[in-house]
């Protein structure tokens, strides 16, 4: 389904009024303010990454720690840190989206580069954690993983989407940022199969 024009032109006033709104405020305090399409891109599409890539992970991470497989835990801590500092990165630079694990995407772009040595450090750490010392790692990793979570700057938790009470929450907000996404000309969050009409 295309838009009509009138609706193509509304988006386009809606976007050339929002850009002289911030070229107003830039003017007047003399500080850049941020991308508008890009902090829609950070707290939709970063909070949906940390929801089903980040907590993947970590679970990924807990079922290999409690194992004794330290080597797939360190591994799997590395992918963690990797999609949580890309979350960040989204805010500046990073890439909105990507498919599968493709060769070009660059999960540090965006990111400081004192962060990124940070997290693979911690990603790294997993190697000599063993009993409590393995806890206080997996504590830390989840510690991680809030820090990036407050930068979206949502008011509550995000919901735990493996849990039944979770995805309803989830799909309510992945739908909430549906229209914001569409009218900026960002992709949005679900796969388009999922929102089609099948008449």
């Amino acid at each position: 389904m295309t838009s009509s024009p009138t609706n193509a032109t509304a988006a386009v006033s809606v976007a050339t009024a929002t850009a002289a709104a911030i070229g107003t405020v830039e003017a007047a305090t003399g500080a850049p303010l941020p991308d508008f399409r890009r902090l829609l891109a950070f707290r939709a599409h970063g909070a949906a990454r940390l929801l089903l890539k980040c907590r993947a992970r970590l679970e990924d991470i807990e079922g290999a720690v409690a194992a004794g497989q330290s080597e797939m835990a360190v591994l799997m801590a590395y992918e963690l840190v990797e999609a949580s500092l890309s979350v960040r990165g989204l805010r500046t630079d990073g890439e909105v989206s990507f498919v599968g694990d493709q060769v070009s995407f660059d999960p540090f772009a965006g990111v400081p580069a004192e962060d990124v040595a940070a997290g693979l450090l911690l990603a790294a750490e997993g190697r000599d954690a063993q009993g409590t010392r393995a806890e206080e790692w997996m504590e830390r990793l989840r510690g991680h993983m809030r820090d990036t979570e407050a930068q979206l700057g949502y008011a509550e938790p995000l919901p735990d989407v493996r849990s039944a009470s979770g995805l309803m929450k989830g799909f309510k907000l992945a739908r909430s940022w549906q229209s914001p996404l569409k009218d900026a000309g960002l992709p949005g969050l679900l796969p388009e199969s999922w929102t089609r009409r099948a008449d």
